[in-house]
């Protein structure tokens, strides 16, 4: 097995594991920073697969814009007492 199909397996790995994370999350931030994390494992794999200019719009549009617009969306949002819960 070569060092490139090792990296990729590797990465590839990651980006489940932190999807998985995202889903399981019960807090809606954590899950943002899970989701986030999964946009930017995933950029790393277009560069191992040589696609330079898909990892570069994958960490500007995903990472970048739509990450801070679900974030900002979040904390725009007013949370009502009965949504609230203890951890």
């Amino acid at each position: 097995m070569d060092a490139e199909l090792l990296a990729f397996a590797i990465f590839g790995a990651i980006v489940l594991g932190s999807a998985i994370a995202m889903v399981l999350s019960r807090d809606i931030v954590r899950a943002l920073i899970w989701l986030a994390t999964s946009f930017l494992f995933i950029a790393v794999l277009f560069l191992l697969l040589g696609a330079e200019f898909l990892a570069a719009i994958q960490i500007m549009v995903y990472v970048g814009a739509i990450s801070v617009v679900i974030l900002f969306g979040i904390m725009l949002t007013r949370r009502t007492l009965g949504e609230a819960y203890e951890e």
